[in-house]
């Protein structure tokens, strides 16, 4: 029987696919994240802590393009189109 093509694959990722995509991911939305807190002039007074919760923020923010990262290779960066 011929497979589909638009049925999606229904194996379960493996945990390390999310892992380094999110090793990869998150320190850079949290560095990231720290140089735009560094352009931006009202967040001078905040200091260093302000830098160091621009960068927890980021690194949160990092588990978005890296969830959507795992999933495109889970699914084998197919591009249809």
């Amino acid at each position: 029987m011929a497979k589909m093509a638009n049925v999606p694959d229904k194996t379960k990722m493996p945990l390390w696919i999310p892992a380094f995509c999110y090793a990869l991911m998150g320190p850079a939305c949290a560095i990231n994240a720290v140089f735009i807190a560094l352009a931006i002039p009202a967040m001078a007074g905040h200091g260093i802590g302000g830098l160091i919760a621009a960068g927890a923020i980021g690194a949160v923010a990092g588990l978005l393009p890296a969830l959507w990262l795992a999933r495109k290779i889970h699914e084998g960066l197919k591009d249809d189109h």
